[in-house]
Parts: C-alpha cells; structure tokens; sequence
C-alpha cells in the first residue's frame, strides 16, 4: 500500500472512531429517537443521501441501555451498508418504541443485495423485547 492510501485508511477509521464515540454520548444522554436523528443527518451531510425518519416513543417510557445500545449499533451499520454498497439515493428509517418492544426499519432505495441486482433496495428490521424486571 502507498502512503496516500494507508492516510486515507486512517482517517476514515478515525472519522469512523470518533462517529461512534459521539453516538455513544448523544445515545447516553439524550436518549434513542434523538441520537437516531443526529446520527441520520450526519450522514446526511456526509453522503449526500437524503433521509426521511419518523419515531414514535411511548410518553415517559425509559428504553433499558443496553436494548437502545443494540438498536442504535444495527441502525449505524445499516447506515454504514447504504453508504458503501447500496447506491441509494433515499433512505427511510422508522423507530417505534412501547413499553413492550422496540422496532426499527431502516429502507434504502439503493441496488438491493438480490443475485440480479435489481433496483428493489434493501430493508433491514431489528425488534427488541423489553424486559422489564418484576
């Protein structure tokens, strides 16, 4: 590998390091439906990609850390897919949180991950029952 490329390398997995690291701290502090919108509209600016998101959140409900961790984690890595693969110009993203479970679907408009190829785009969906402690 030559020295541009290896820098290029570095800074995006710092640019990757960092993203992460404040996603953690938006997610601790202001909650899962908020570090969701941050995150979107960086990549945004990023990618050029438009987005549309609607949350919907149960009034007063505390979504338990490690459940907003995970959804957040699989929301990022989805986001990360369209980036680098998918092509899209558009993605959708739907966050629905009760007392009960937590969903999120995240739709692009990109290539899709189909053997042809087609234009069908791509949808992953991740559901997180809540426990709640009797």
């Amino acid at each position: 590998m030559n020295g541009a490329s290896e820098q290029v390398q570095r800074k995006v997995g710092w640019e990757r390091q960092v993203s992460a690291e404040l996603g953690s701290v938006v997610l601790d502090t202001l909650g899962l439906p908020a570090a969701t919108e941050w995150h979107v509209s960086e990549f945004r600016k990023g990618t050029g990609v438009l987005y549309e998101l609607t949350a919907s959140d149960a009034a007063g409900f505390d979504l338990p850390e490690d459940s907003a961790a995970t959804i957040f984690d699989i929301f990022s890595e989805a986001l990360s897919n369209v980036a680098r693969h998918a092509g899209a110009s558009r993605v959708a993203i739907a966050l629905a949180m009760s007392p009960h479970e937590v969903t999120m679907v995240v739709r692009d408009t990109g290539v899709g991950a189909g053997e042809e190829g087609a234009d069908a785009g791509t949808t992953v969906t991740v559901s997180v029952p809540i426990a709640r402690a009797a």
